[in-house]
């Protein structure tokens, strides 16, 4: 029995020696590829070049796939298991004061998860009330063990929404963390784009989004690459928890949770970035925004933005915005949406013999490094911005030339 019990543990060390150089060993392997992809999206300029920006993204794409299959996922893979912490979700939001009388989390056909009536509401009427402590904001993150990296790192001390994505992380692995029961009911993954594949992406080649989108995979891969470095280097208590659960799987979905969810809320005088619980469940309609926040009662209120029957989904309006923006940061279109635009890149040619004074021209109106302009879905369709622009391009002699185009506009 001892012979065998000592050739056991011979064997178990052995497995463990390899176990260990087979780590290091992909560790390193995972090192090489995160400095790739740092060079690689920091050496890159847009040129206007759709095809040039689409070989530097097949690149990028590349190293990232090598990368997430070293890493793996540590992310839960499950729908269903998204469904079943609901009846615990609901619990922690009545246990904290969440006010949702009539109100209960659905499944609508084309939308996944939303706010369903379970009697009328009329247009105005309060349907929601939200303590800010049941909210996940960038001075939670601030006030966390995160402090400490956000104090040397100039990145996040620019970026809440960013800050916020790593906070995410953090709660997301705490099985102690007060808002567990919100984190589990977060989706899996999302529609973004940054869960595209090349194929997908190519389809959007003849659409403005393209490079928007392109730009938007490139940025987060290289932020992803940033903090890997940053926290796979520096010596922070903090750092050495989201080593064991940064990949760029984790970061993706961290990243698309904020894009998705994230609100600025007035706090103490001042904007923060934040989640707000059962409320961002609520799908996107046309109308007018009836969400703010009650600093007296220190709790966010939505009132009805029309009359709601009872079983009827409840939405609530997200802003003016283009197709566009809401594709790259929400994941979805909005269809006969009053707010789109077309985004169209313009600028003044380095072969202008007018260019000194164009640009001067533009830059005393606001526009010297505008290069992007939108056409909107309406009845006059150019905007003050663009119609600036194009008197100035048009311009051919001068100053003077400039005074009599602005009158003939």
């Amino acid at each position: 029995m001892g012979r065998k019990s000592q050739s056991k543990q011979n064997q178990k060390k052995s497995t463990g020696k390899e176990n260990n150089k087979l780590y290091l060993q992909k560790r390193k392997e995972l090192a090489f590829l995160v400095d790739r992809v740092l060079r690689l999206t920091s050496i890159f300029q847009a040129t206007g070049n759709v095809s040039k920006s689409w070989e530097h993204h097949l690149e990028i794409e590349k190293l990232v796939n090598e990368i997430t299959n070293i890493e793996g996922t540590q992310l839960r893979n499950t729908r269903t298991l998204r469904q079943t912490h609901i009846d615990k979700y609901l619990q922690w939001l009545r246990e904290n004061g969440v006010q949702f009388d009539g109100i209960e989390i659905a499944e609508f056909k084309g939308y996944d998860l939303g706010l369903k009536a379970l009697k009328d509401f009329t247009e105005g009427s309060l349907i929601l009330t939200i303590p800010s402590k049941v909210m996940i904001t960038e001075k939670n993150a601030k006030e966390s063990e995160l402090s400490a990296f956000i104090a040397v790192d100039p990145l996040l001390q620019n970026m809440p929404n960013i800050t916020l994505a790593l906070f995410l992380l953090l709660e997301n692995n705490n099985p102690d963390s007060f808002w567990k029961p919100y984190i589990e009911v977060l989706p899996e993954k999302y529609s973004t784009i940054l869960y595209y594949t090349s194929e997908e992406l190519e389809l959007l080649k003849p659409s403005p989004v393209f490079e928007s989108s392109l730009k938007l995979y490139r940025s987060i891969a290289r932020q992803y690459a940033y903090f890997y470095k940053k926290i796979h280097t520096l010596d922070i208590p903090v750092l050495k928890k989201l080593q064991e659960v940064f990949t760029f799987d984790s970061y993706r979905w961290a990243v698309s949770t904020v894009m998705t969810r994230q609100n600025n809320i007035r706090l103490s005088e001042a904007d923060v970035t934040a989640f707000i619980p059962l409320w961002d469940m609520c799908n996107h309609e046309h109308g007018e925004i009836r969400t703010d926040y009650n600093n007296e009662l220190n709790r966010g209120e939505c009132y009805a933005l029309r009359d709601f029957k009872t079983d009827e989904q409840i939405f609530i309006f997200y802003g003016a915005r283009p197709n566009a923006d809401l594709f790259l940061h929400n994941g979805f279109v909005y269809p006969n949406n009053q707010h789109d635009s077309l985004s169209v890149t313009l600028g003044i040619s380095s072969g202008d013999p007018l260019r000194e004074i164009k640009m001067s021209l533009l830059t005393k109106l606001g526009l010297g490094c505008v290069t992007h302009y939108s056409l909107f879905k309406r009845q006059n369709p150019i905007g003050p911005e663009l119609l600036a622009f194009i008197r100035i391009f048009n311009m051919n002699q001068g100053p003077d030339d400039f005074e009599l185009t602005v009158r003939v506009f």
